[in-house]
């Protein structure tokens, strides 16, 4: 083998990189034959990619090490900041320090590894171990965890704590609270062990769940649900208006009334009106405390079950002092899932139960009347949804051609600016007929059933009260820029009528857009489970 340069290359042959040298080190300008110099030139080509090859390997050699490292490294634990124990440094600058930590439920006191400010740590800060447990990482306290209100402030700054079930404790202040000013009845966040609380908690304002005025939504501003609206009357009305008679006939009055059905269909509106009929026919002021379920899901632990028990109160008080009072519960079941559903962070195992031990009347809920709104009556959780509890169950549901032109007469009436020899009854029919035909020109996607059928699902199938109120709106909103542009006043018509249901039709198919199938069917009130594909109409052909 030769010697020179480790890959039998002479002297001279070879870049430093690498690459063959070229020009006067030429074989055949050294004076070598012919032959010899073409062996020496493929001599120093196949060494050129031998040293390619080597780098190659080396650096998928060194890849391979540091996966490997990584996989075979020890796991790494995390404790909690309570202070630095001591700090020294020796003849050399270097830092040897200490930290006092909270280990699990063990207080330890731990190496700093050099390279750690100890003049950075502060208490409650979260510090990363290494398999040796020494302290390699400071980072920023944890962003969740229990929920304590503070009884009590020490001298020391230390605080007295209580728990949901009024168990005291105390704890200490991390470095983000020394400067906090906290007062009694202040909610912190606290670490999981419970030794040191982290964070101060923004009170929520319950005067923010509470709509002092009573509503001014009447039944008779409700289209197209008369016989739901009769069955609620029997429900809620009459109990409260004729206390006396159904303690005659021995009959207990409803706790609490559900309204579901597909979404935009008056539910809201309709909770409005019983609050105000209820304040008209007794009398009194009536209360309204509106609340939407996720606004109820709290990260911090309780606090979502504080906040349900806030709004009880509040509302015990509000009877209290004679008038009745309506808990209206929104998106309800995003907030009292069926209880291990896995599909939430499991808050429902806490706050359904908090909700029925208020529902149930741990304390009288006299002259308050809960009534909850929801999209999926499927994912409520069934001990929600027994006797005695939210018993009076009332679909609303999408409406037919006759519910349809009842809606759009509370939007389209005679004192509007109509189009000369057009009545808003006129108007209403061109509005419906344009709805409610089924042909392509309305259609907005096939829907693929269990058995391999493909359905047409149309505009009609899809309307609610809310996409009638907004058609209107649209054709208004053409006539006011109408008339702002021609400098006089242009009056409502049929042909401003059909645009505004083909923009809404338009938007529809853009809504239906790339959903799962069997979710959206389920939002959209469809029959659940029997959708399993969805085939979009071509939007550039709805359009011409």
């Amino acid at each position: 083998m030769v010697s020179g340069q480790d890959h039998g290359v002479p002297d001279g042959g070879l870049h430093p990189d690498g690459s063959p040298l070229t020009g006067p080190t030429d074989a055949q300008e050294e004076g070598f034959p012919q032959d010899q110099a073409a062996a020496m030139d493929a001599l120093r080509e196949r060494n050129h990619a031998l040293v390619q090859a080597l780098n190659r390997a080396g650096k998928e050699l060194t890849k391979a090490k540091t996966q490997l490292a990584q996989m075979a490294s020890p796991p790494m634990n995390l404790a909690l900041a309570l202070g630095v124990d001591s700090v020294s440094f020796d003849e050399m600058g270097v830092q040897h320090a200490n930290l006092e930590v909270l280990y699990g439920s063990r207080r330890m006191v731990l190496a700093l590894a050099p390279g750690v400010r100890a003049d950075r740590v502060r208490p409650g800060q979260t510090l990363l171990l290494d398999e040796n447990m020494v302290v390699v990482q400071v980072r920023d306290q944890a962003g969740s965890g229990p929920l304590r209100q503070v009884s009590r402030i020490m001298d020391s700054g230390a605080l007295v704590v209580q728990d949901t079930s009024g168990a005291s404790s105390l704890v200490e202040r991390s470095g983000a609270l020394m400067d906090t000013d906290l007062s009694v009845g202040n909610q912190v966040m606290v670490d999981p062990s419970g030794q040191m609380a982290l964070a101060r908690v923004p009170e929520e304002d319950r005067n923010d769940l509470v709509l002092e005025e009573v509503p001014d939504v009447t039944f008779a501003d409700i289209g197209g649900l008369d016989r739901q609206i009769d069955r609620i009357r029997d429900a809620i009305q009459l109990p409260f208006l004729h206390k006396d008679l159904f303690r005659r006939f021995a009959l207990n009055p409803p706790k609490g009334l559900l309204l579901y059905g597909p979404p935009g269909n008056g539910k809201t509106m309709i909770a409005k009106a019983v609050a105000n009929s209820l304040a008209r026919g007794s009398g009194t002021r009536g209360v309204f405390l509106s609340v939407k379920g996720p606004e109820l899901l709290n990260k911090f632990v309780g606090e979502s079950e504080r906040l349900m028990r806030r709004i009880f109160e509040r509302a015990r008080q509000r009877a209290g002092q004679g008038g009745p009072v309506i808990v209206f519960i929104d998106e309800m079941d995003s907030l009292l899932r069926t209880r291990g559903s896995g599909i939430s962070s499991d808050v429902e195992t806490t706050i359904v139960p908090q909700f029925l031990a208020e529902l149930d009347g741990v304390e009288a809920l006299d002259n308050v009347m809960v009534i909850g709104a929801s999209n999926r009556i499927d994912m409520i959780d069934p001990a929600v949804l027994r006797p005695g509890r939210l018993d009076v169950k009332v679909r609303i549901d999408r409406p037919g051609r006759e519910a349809a032109a009842s809606i759009l007469s509370r939007y389209v009436t005679s004192d509007l600016p109509l189009a000369a020899g057009t009545s808003g009854g006129d108007l209403v029919q061109v509005l419906v007929r344009d709805v409610y035909r089924q042909d392509p020109g309305r259609k907005v996607c096939d829907l693929l059933d269990q058995d391999g059928r493909w359905n047409p699902l149309y505009m009609s199938q899809l309307i609610s009260g809310a996409m009638l109120r907004n058609i209107v709106d649209r054709a208004k909103t053409m006539a006011v820029k109408d008339s702002i542009r021609q400098d006089r006043e242009v009056g409502l018509d049929a042909d401003r009528c059909l645009k505004a249901v083909q923009e809404e039709y338009l938007d529809m198919l853009d809504s239906v857009g790339d959903q799962n199938p069997e979710q959206w069917a389920r939002t959209a009130g469809l029959t659940a489970g029997r959708v399993s594909d969805i085939r979009l109409v071509d939007r550039a052909g709805a359009e011409s």
